[in-house]
Parts: C-alpha cells; sequence; structure tokens
C-alpha cells in the first residue's frame, strides 16, 4: 500500500508522494482491505482505546470527538478535506442530492454532518454505515 501512494504518480511527475489525503486514503483502503472482509473485533479494538462506554455498554466515540480526532491526529486534514471525503463516503452530489460518489465533485460542499452522523459512533456504526464496509464476524 504504502508503494502505491509513495510511486502512484511518479511516472507522471518524477516526484514521490509524501502525503496523501482523505479520498485518496479511503480508495487506497478499501483496494486493500482484506480478502476475506473486515472483522469487527479489528475496528472495535480502536473504539475500545478511543471511545467511551455508552449507555448499551459498548464502546463508542461522541460525533464532535470523532470529528475532532480526524483534523487534529495523525496526518492533518482540513474542515474542507474532511467534509469532501465524507460526502464521498454518503454519495453525496455537490446540490446535496443522494447519488454515487464522484471525487472531484465535492469541493466546497456544505454537508451537515450532524445530519449524516449520529451522535453517537460505535465500531459496527463506523465499519457498515460510514465506511460501508461488509463485516465479517471473527472465526476462531
Amino acid at each position: 500500500m504504502f508503494n502505491e501512494i509513495k510511486f502512484g504518480e511518479y511516472v507522471d511527475t518524477g516526484k514521490l508522494v509524501e502525503k496523501i489525503n482523505l479520498p485518496d486514503f479511503l480508495k487506497v483502503y478499501i483496494n486493500h482491505r482484506p480478502p476475506f472482509g473486515n472483522t469487527l473485533s479489528g475496528i472495535q479494538q480502536s473504539f475500545d482505546v478511543l471511545g467511551y462506554t455508552n449507555a448499551q455498554g459498548k464502546k463508542a466515540i461522541r460525533r464532535e470527538d470523532f470529528l475532532r480526532l480526524l483534523q487534529t491526529k495523525g496526518e492533518h486534514m482540513t474542515k474542507e478535506e474532511m467534509l469532501e471525503g465524507f460526502a464521498m463516503l454518503f454519495g453525496l452530489t455537490p446540490e446535496g442530492w443522494k447519488s454515487e460518489p464522484a471525487a472531484s465533485a465535492f469541493r466546497g460542499t456544505e454537508i451537515s454532518l450532524e445530519e449524516e452522523l449520529p451522535d453517537e459512533i460505535t465500531a459496527e456504526i463506523f465499519a457498515t454505515d460510514i465506511l460501508g464496509l461488509t463485516v465479517s464476524e471473527d472465526v476462531s
């Protein structure tokens, strides 16, 4: 995955890629996900570290904390980049209509994350509702 990113534009520009934005990361991640699907326990481990135990006894992250973490931890992401990534994930056009994602069409799109994201995000909600992944149960 690192080599695909690093050398992704080398033929065209002669330069190595040192940074990646959320939409490009999501494309690479989706293309390189495990062949037998993602397991919820793998995603759950992150929520165990980052989240709190909600009223249903599940680990969750509050929407505002989730959005803050996306913008402040790891590689820096601007609010515009974050909104563009979510617009792609939710299949929103610049006009706000649900549609098939088109990566370059979302610049400047204002989507309401309060409408699109729940107040609490669990590992299952993150994996299935936000990323749109099919998650399998762990096989022991």
